[in-house]
Protein backbone atom coordinates (compact mmCIF):
# COMPACT_ATOMS: atom_id res chain seq x y z
CA UNK A 1 0.00 0.00 0.00
CA UNK A 2 1.39 3.28 -0.65
CA UNK A 3 0.24 7.29 0.10
CA UNK A 4 1.16 9.59 -2.12
CA UNK A 5 1.83 13.41 -0.73
CA UNK A 6 0.84 15.64 -3.75
CA UNK A 7 0.46 19.35 -3.71
CA UNK A 8 0.12 19.06 -7.68
CA UNK A 9 3.05 20.43 -7.92
CA UNK A 10 5.19 19.95 -11.05
CA UNK A 11 7.25 17.69 -9.06
CA UNK A 12 4.18 15.51 -7.63
CA UNK A 13 2.70 15.14 -11.09
CA UNK A 14 5.60 13.92 -12.29
CA UNK A 15 5.25 11.52 -8.75
CA UNK A 16 2.07 10.17 -9.67
CA UNK A 17 3.04 9.53 -13.44
CA UNK A 18 6.46 8.01 -12.36
CA UNK A 19 3.97 5.63 -9.57
CA UNK A 20 1.93 4.97 -12.48
CA UNK A 21 4.57 3.73 -14.84
CA UNK A 22 6.10 1.69 -12.40
CA UNK A 23 3.08 -0.08 -11.92
CA UNK A 24 2.87 0.40 -8.25
CA UNK A 25 -0.64 -1.39 -6.91
CA UNK A 26 -2.77 0.12 -4.26
CA UNK A 27 -1.97 3.89 -4.02
CA UNK A 28 -4.05 6.71 -2.62
CA UNK A 29 -2.98 10.25 -3.87
CA UNK A 30 -3.88 12.59 -0.93
CA UNK A 31 -3.69 16.18 -1.06
CA UNK A 32 -4.48 19.33 2.01
CA UNK A 33 -6.86 22.08 1.42
CA UNK A 34 -4.62 24.98 3.94
CA UNK A 35 -8.15 27.36 2.88
CA UNK A 36 -5.02 29.70 1.36
CA UNK A 37 -4.89 28.58 -2.11
CA UNK A 38 -4.25 31.06 -5.35
CA UNK A 39 -7.52 32.40 -6.82
CA UNK A 40 -8.40 29.53 -9.27
CA UNK A 41 -6.44 26.44 -7.93
CA UNK A 42 -8.97 24.26 -6.71
CA UNK A 43 -10.78 23.83 -9.63
CA UNK A 44 -7.11 23.02 -10.72
CA UNK A 45 -6.57 20.32 -8.30
CA UNK A 46 -9.82 18.63 -9.20
CA UNK A 47 -9.01 18.88 -12.61
CA UNK A 48 -5.72 16.71 -11.92
CA UNK A 49 -7.43 14.53 -9.06
CA UNK A 50 -10.03 13.25 -12.12
CA UNK A 51 -6.91 12.19 -14.16
CA UNK A 52 -5.03 10.52 -10.92
CA UNK A 53 -8.51 8.39 -10.93
CA UNK A 54 -7.83 7.85 -14.62
CA UNK A 55 -4.84 5.75 -13.81
CA UNK A 56 -6.67 3.47 -11.41
CA UNK A 57 -5.17 5.83 -8.02
CA UNK A 58 -7.60 6.58 -5.42
CA UNK A 59 -7.87 10.49 -4.02
CA UNK A 60 -8.29 11.61 -0.79
CA UNK A 61 -9.20 15.93 -0.73
CA UNK A 62 -8.50 16.52 3.03
CA UNK A 63 -8.96 20.33 4.52
CA UNK A 64 -7.17 21.55 7.34
CA UNK A 65 -8.94 22.20 10.62
CA UNK A 66 -7.48 26.07 10.75
CA UNK A 67 -7.28 27.55 7.44
CA UNK A 68 -3.78 29.98 7.00
CA UNK A 69 -5.71 33.13 7.75
CA UNK A 70 -7.47 31.92 11.24
CA UNK A 71 -4.35 30.10 12.28
CA UNK A 72 -2.32 32.88 11.89
CA UNK A 73 -4.81 35.04 14.17
CA UNK A 74 -4.49 32.29 16.61
CA UNK A 75 -1.04 32.37 16.73
CA UNK A 76 -0.63 36.11 16.49
CA UNK A 77 1.80 36.60 13.14
CA UNK A 78 3.11 34.91 10.14
CA UNK A 79 5.69 31.71 9.92
CA UNK A 80 9.16 33.03 9.03
CA UNK A 81 11.50 31.18 6.49
CA UNK A 82 13.66 29.57 8.73
CA UNK A 83 10.41 28.77 11.67
CA UNK A 84 7.69 27.55 8.93
CA UNK A 85 5.69 26.31 11.59
CA UNK A 86 2.44 26.59 9.21
CA UNK A 87 3.10 23.17 7.47
CA UNK A 88 2.65 21.34 10.51
CA UNK A 89 -0.96 22.94 11.42
CA UNK A 90 -1.98 23.41 7.73
CA UNK A 91 -0.99 20.41 6.48
CA UNK A 92 1.09 17.80 8.91
CA UNK A 93 -1.65 17.18 11.38
CA UNK A 94 -4.78 16.81 9.20
CA UNK A 95 -2.69 14.15 7.35
CA UNK A 96 -1.27 12.40 10.61
CA UNK A 97 -5.23 12.39 11.55
CA UNK A 98 -6.60 10.80 8.31
CA UNK A 99 -3.79 8.01 8.33
CA UNK A 100 -4.01 6.47 11.36
CA UNK A 101 -7.34 5.75 10.37
CA UNK A 102 -6.96 5.13 6.86
CA UNK A 103 -3.57 2.82 7.69
CA UNK A 104 -3.89 2.24 11.37
CA UNK A 105 -1.32 -0.84 11.30
CA UNK A 106 1.48 1.92 9.76
CA UNK A 107 1.42 -0.64 6.53
CA UNK A 108 1.58 1.81 4.44
CA UNK A 109 4.67 3.59 2.34
CA UNK A 110 4.42 7.07 2.22
CA UNK A 111 5.83 8.62 -1.44
CA UNK A 112 7.10 12.16 -1.73
CA UNK A 113 7.73 14.23 -4.47
CA UNK A 114 11.04 15.69 -3.05
CA UNK A 115 14.11 16.58 -5.53
CA UNK A 116 17.84 18.05 -4.47
CA UNK A 117 18.33 20.05 -7.58
CA UNK A 118 15.18 21.99 -6.93
CA UNK A 119 16.13 22.18 -2.73
CA UNK A 120 18.26 24.62 -1.44
CA UNK A 121 18.74 23.03 1.68
CA UNK A 122 20.68 21.92 4.96
CA UNK A 123 19.23 18.63 5.09
CA UNK A 124 19.19 17.09 1.14
CA UNK A 125 16.91 14.70 0.59
CA UNK A 126 17.94 11.11 0.62
CA UNK A 127 15.80 8.11 -1.26
CA UNK A 128 14.34 6.42 1.58
CA UNK A 129 13.74 7.19 5.86
CA UNK A 130 12.75 4.03 6.93
CA UNK A 131 11.00 5.43 10.35
CA UNK A 132 9.61 9.02 9.59
CA UNK A 133 7.78 10.98 12.74
CA UNK A 134 6.22 13.40 10.14
CA UNK A 135 4.17 10.75 8.41
CA UNK A 136 3.55 8.61 12.01
CA UNK A 137 6.86 6.64 11.68
CA UNK A 138 6.37 5.37 8.44
CA UNK A 139 8.72 4.32 5.91
CA UNK A 140 9.03 7.04 3.25
CA UNK A 141 10.39 6.51 -0.58
CA UNK A 142 11.33 9.66 -2.41
CA UNK A 143 12.23 8.35 -6.02
CA UNK A 144 13.15 11.38 -7.68
CA UNK A 145 15.55 12.43 -4.84
CA UNK A 146 17.73 12.49 -7.35
CA UNK A 147 15.96 13.46 -10.87
CA UNK A 148 17.28 16.20 -12.66
CA UNK A 149 14.96 17.94 -14.98
CA UNK A 150 15.95 15.98 -17.95
CA UNK A 151 14.63 12.91 -16.10
CA UNK A 152 11.41 15.04 -14.71
CA UNK A 153 10.50 16.69 -18.02
CA UNK A 154 9.15 13.18 -20.14
CA UNK A 155 7.15 12.07 -17.15
CA UNK A 156 5.06 15.32 -17.33
CA UNK A 157 5.43 15.03 -21.12
CA UNK A 158 3.54 11.69 -20.89
CA UNK A 159 0.80 12.48 -18.38
CA UNK A 160 -0.80 14.41 -21.48
CA UNK A 161 -1.21 17.22 -18.64
CA UNK A 162 -0.84 20.85 -18.48
CA UNK A 163 1.23 21.33 -15.40
CA UNK A 164 1.55 24.51 -13.11
CA UNK A 165 4.46 26.96 -14.49
CA UNK A 166 5.40 27.23 -11.19
CA UNK A 167 5.32 25.84 -7.61
CA UNK A 168 2.18 24.70 -6.61
CA UNK A 169 -0.80 27.06 -5.37
CA UNK A 170 -1.88 25.42 -2.22
CA UNK A 171 -0.31 28.69 -0.38
CA UNK A 172 -0.69 32.07 -2.17
CA UNK A 173 1.41 33.66 -0.81
CA UNK A 174 3.69 30.97 0.50
CA UNK A 175 6.35 32.50 3.15
CA UNK A 176 9.22 30.94 0.59
CA UNK A 177 7.82 32.53 -2.18
CA UNK A 178 9.76 33.73 -4.90
CA UNK A 179 10.27 36.70 -7.18
CA UNK A 180 8.25 35.37 -10.22
CA UNK A 181 5.50 34.26 -8.30
CA UNK A 182 4.73 37.15 -6.28
CA UNK A 183 4.97 38.97 -9.09
CA UNK A 184 1.31 36.95 -10.38
CA UNK A 185 -0.25 37.27 -7.59
CA UNK A 186 -3.95 38.29 -7.90
CA UNK A 187 -5.31 41.45 -6.74
CA UNK A 188 -7.65 38.92 -4.53
CA UNK A 189 -4.40 37.39 -3.15
CA UNK A 190 -2.47 40.34 -2.34
CA UNK A 191 -6.30 41.96 -0.70
CA UNK A 192 -6.66 39.12 1.36
CA UNK A 193 -2.93 38.97 3.04
CA UNK A 194 -2.95 43.07 3.03
CA UNK A 195 -6.27 42.79 5.77
CA UNK A 196 -4.61 40.09 7.88
CA UNK A 197 -1.58 41.86 7.37
CA UNK A 198 -3.58 44.67 8.98
CA UNK A 199 -4.91 42.60 11.42
CA UNK A 200 -1.57 41.07 12.91
CA UNK A 201 0.16 44.76 12.85
CA UNK A 202 3.02 42.70 10.85
CA UNK A 203 4.03 42.17 7.19
CA UNK A 204 4.55 38.39 6.26
CA UNK A 205 8.04 38.70 4.24
CA UNK A 206 10.60 40.43 6.44
CA UNK A 207 11.67 43.80 4.53
CA UNK A 208 15.62 43.03 4.89
CA UNK A 209 14.51 40.46 2.12
CA UNK A 210 12.87 42.49 0.10
CA UNK A 211 14.41 45.96 -0.46
CA UNK A 212 12.90 47.19 2.73
CA UNK A 213 9.09 46.47 1.20
CA UNK A 214 6.93 46.27 4.45
CA UNK A 215 3.38 45.37 3.57
CA UNK A 216 2.19 43.03 0.39
CA UNK A 217 1.56 46.06 -1.87
CA UNK A 218 5.30 47.06 -1.52
CA UNK A 219 6.47 43.56 -1.32
CA UNK A 220 4.62 43.27 -4.81
CA UNK A 221 5.77 46.52 -6.06
CA UNK A 222 9.15 45.75 -4.95
CA UNK A 223 9.10 41.80 -6.67
CA UNK A 224 7.91 43.71 -10.27
CA UNK A 225 11.67 44.99 -10.72
CA UNK A 226 13.54 42.79 -8.80
CA UNK A 227 15.84 39.94 -10.32
CA UNK A 228 14.32 36.42 -10.57
CA UNK A 229 16.47 35.04 -7.72
CA UNK A 230 16.16 38.25 -4.99
CA UNK A 231 14.18 35.74 -2.86
CA UNK A 232 15.92 31.91 -2.40
CA UNK A 233 15.77 29.31 -0.05
CA UNK A 234 18.09 29.67 2.73
CA UNK A 235 16.85 26.77 4.70
CA UNK A 236 14.77 24.71 2.44
CA UNK A 237 11.16 24.36 2.61
CA UNK A 238 8.91 21.96 4.65
CA UNK A 239 9.57 18.85 2.50
CA UNK A 240 8.85 16.60 4.87
CA UNK A 241 4.31 17.88 5.11
CA UNK A 242 4.82 17.82 1.16
CA UNK A 243 5.04 21.48 0.49
CA UNK A 244 7.31 22.99 -2.20
CA UNK A 245 7.48 22.31 -5.48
Amino acid sequence: MYILRSNYSRNAIALIQWASEQQLADVTVVYVDTGWAAEGWLAQVAHYETWVRTLGFKTVHLKTNKPFAELMLMKQGFPTRRYQWCSLHLKGIPFLNWVEQYDPESQATVLLPRRNSDQNSENPATEFIDCCEFHGNRKVWQPLYNSGDERLNPLLQRTGLTPPAQLSGECAPCINSSVPILQQLSALEIERLMELEEDLETPLFNPDDCGNAGTIVDVVKWARTAHASALQYRFGCSAAFGCGS
